[in-house]
């Protein structure tokens, strides 16, 4: 049991390390979007999405190792969760394991807090571009217009030009 419960702090040390690297790219995405740098947002995009694959991987190797580890302590697997074992364990891995939680738990904690900032920035820069597009729109609208602001006409410059569609 105790090589299993080594394995488990070992695999969750893992998560920590790519959970840190995770953060510092989302970090990275709020000063692409702050920035309005799309090709440099489209580069963290891609490293995200392969960096998510591989906490995928680590999840379902740590999901099996706790099915092993439920099997030898004669529970369900979905009994058992990394606070029960802290909990059940004299091993002297036991605080290894409860310092790893709370250092996942940190971690998750601030990738919410910063996947919810992007979220509300793109929302944000999203708005703004879109006053931006119409404020271009009605200026351009505005210079184009027969009238002035006030009401009155403007002189129209019209041009007139002939054609022969017979020729």
């Amino acid at each position: 049991m105790g090589r299993l419960l080594r394995e488990l702090n070992a695999l969750i040390e893992s998560e920590i390390a790519l959970y840190n690297k995770f953060i510092l790219m989302l970090k990275e995405q709020w000063d692409c979007i702050s920035n309005y740098s799309l090709h440099s947002l489209e580069e963290i995009i891609e490293k995200k999405e392969i960096m998510v694959r591989k906490m995928q991987q680590l999840e379902k190797q740590r999901s099996g190792l706790m099915e092993k580890i439920a099997r030898l302590r004669g529970v369900r697997e979905t009994d058992l969760t990394l606070k029960k074992i802290i909990q059940t364990t004299v091993n002297p891995i036991r605080v290894k394991l409860s310092k790893s939680r709370e250092a996942l738990l940190a971690q998750i904690a601030t990738i919410n807090e910063l996947h919810e900032g992007i979220k509300g920035l793109m929302d944000k820069s999203s708005l703004s571009l879109k006053k931006s597009l119409v404020f271009v729109h009605s200026k351009n609208e505005e210079a184009n217009a027969p009238y002035h602001p006030d009401g009155k006409l403007k002189e129209a410059s019209l041009q007139g030009r002939m054609l022969n569609f017979n020729a």
